[in-house]
C-alpha cells in the first residue's frame, strides 16, 4: 500500500516554479502575480480533512 506524504500535497515542483520564473524574465513581467490554483485546491482539501489545522490557520491570519 502506497502512502502519500502530506507535504507533497502542498509543495509545488521546482520545475513548475522555474517555468514561471522563465516566462516572467522572458517577457519582463515585473508585477506578475501567479496563483497556483491546483495548490489552493490541495490546501482546501487538507483543511477540510483536518479541521484543527483550519482552526490554527484561521488564528494566524490577520483580521480584516
Amino acid at each position: 500500500m502506497k502512502t502519500e506524504n502530506a507535504f507533497s500535497l502542498i509543495a509545488s515542483t521546482s520545475e513548475d516554479q522555474d517555468d514561471i520564473n522563465a516566462l516572467s524574465e522572458a517577457f519582463s513581467l515585473k508585477a506578475f502575480r501567479y496563483i497556483d490554483i491546483a495548490r489552493e485546491e490541495r490546501l482546501n482539501t487538507l483543511l477540510t480533512r483536518w479541521p484543527l489545522l483550519r482552526e490554527l490557520t484561521a488564528l494566524q491570519e490577520p483580521e480584516r
